[in-house]
């Protein structure tokens, strides 16, 4: 399969500035690249070779049979090279309706987590339409600002040069990634605590390869975004201020679920039955990711709590923001799942492992994972199940962290 894949890129036209020979070996096909040079946290100039979205895409080529040429160009200019076919694509970028006349997103190299940053005391981001605002020039931040026509503000270089114009008045508020802004506060030894941050939201940045450039490259998107996972970390952590914002909205809910009759009663019930075997886990497992796979409700149905799974579905529309919820047993295993997950057995995995053996009341946050299909950005938040004094499982809450951070 390898050797025919190989063969039939041979027959790929290579790329040098959007227009080439036929190659002659695949490995040695050329793609030029645009990117801007402009370092979003820092005054000074960071070399490419420092970029962690250049270290992703290096990466990435090094595991196709395509060669990177980049070339650095202020950012409007990088798209219009690409919009009239003369560049193969540019990075990194997030999504955008203008980008996509022209353009394909892959799959996501870098989450930012983009926050507005102010001085205590100040007007609120809602109020963005009547506040004097900074971007970096160039910037996504930029770009987000006129998208939603906001031409009124300020640009700067560097966020550096952004957050003196705001302590000098100049400017109310920031808009940007909340670990380049730190960075840059901390360079200019800026506490924390004299500057006020309130989350926004998260942005998936990618790389756009050109229509053009596609047509003639027709299984290449395919093959970026098969090599992703290999590149780029899977995810990152919430903070620990945002983990506090988490626990105390969800809170109150988690109490009551935790206190329901209904819970506790079935959760005993299921703690007093026999162990099942590593054989009996095996096969419900596969019946289950059969089913699943197959759209086919009834195996799953069969091997759930009827009366707690009930219950499960009035919970979750209780707050807007929870995705899922899942109950497992002592041994790891499904169950009550609102909705259906693709596998039954949770016993190998941390939300398990690590969940079952805490004290009574921890929190174990998974890491904000993103899902290409729906672009939420989830977390898996598990706890134990005590009954009467007895760890009898586990409860894991899916949460949006867009919709709870933003609530």
């Amino acid at each position: 399969m390898k050797k025919e894949f190989l063969s039939a890129v041979g027959l790929l036209l290579s790329v040098v500035m959007g227009v080439g020979a036929q190659a002659q070996d695949p490995a040695h096909s050329t793609v030029l690249m645009g990117t801007n040079e402009a370092s979003a946290y820092s005054d000074e100039k960071v070399s490419l070779g420092r970029d962690g979205s250049l270290t992703y895409v290096d990466c990435i080529f090094s595991r196709i049979p395509y060669q990177l040429e980049l070339k650095v160009q202020p950012w409007r200019r990088v798209q219009q090279e690409v919009r009239a076919g003369n560049m193969a694509g540019f990075f990194t970028a997030m999504p955008s309706p203008v980008f996509e006349q022209f353009a394909s997103l892959t799959n996501p190299l870098v989450l930012e987590k983009w926050y507005w940053f102010s001085l205590p005391g100040t007007a609120s981001a809602e109020e963005l339409g009547s506040i004097r605002t900074g971007a970096i020039l160039g910037s996504h931040q930029q770009q987000w600002l006129e998208f939603n026509g906001v031409t009124e503000y300020l640009a700067a270089q560097d966020l550096p040069q952004l957050i003196k114009l705001m302590l000098a008045g100049r400017i109310n508020t920031i808009l940007a990634d909340y670990g380049h802004f730190a960075k840059a506060a901390g360079s200019l030894g800026v506490d924390p605590a004299d500057y006020r941050a309130q989350f926004f939201q998260y942005v998936p940045l990618g790389v756009y390869f050109g229509h053009h450039f596609l047509e003639d490259n027709p299984r290449f998107l395919k093959l970026f975004n098969q090599q992703i996972p290999h590149c780029v970390p899977e995810g990152f952590s919430l903070t620990p201020k945002e983990q506090t914002v988490i626990r105390s909205r969800l809170r109150d809910h988690v109490q009551s679920w935790q206190q329901h009759s209904v819970l506790l009663d079935r959760m005993q019930w299921h703690y007093e039955q026999p162990a099942l075997t590593d054989q009996e886990l095996l096969h419900r497992d596969t019946v289950w990711r059969e089913a699943f796979n197959a759209g086919d409700l009834a195996p799953m149905l069969e091997l759930q709590d009827e009366q707690l799974t009930g219950f499960l579905g009035l919970w979750k529309t209780k707050v807007s923001y929870v995705t899922e919820i899942i109950i497992t047993d002592k041994q790891g295993a499904n169950i009550a799942v609102a909705p259906y997950t693709s596998d039954y057995w949770q016993g190998d995995e941390a939300k398990h492992l690590q969940a079952y053996t805490m004290d009574t009341g921890s929190w174990l946050f998974s890491d904000v994972l993103y899902d290409q299909s729906t672009r939420r950005f989830q977390t898996q938040i598990s706890m134990p199940i005590d009954v009467n004094g007895q760890r009898v499982g586990v409860m894991t809450i899916g949460v949006d962290i867009e919709k709870a951070l933003g609530h």
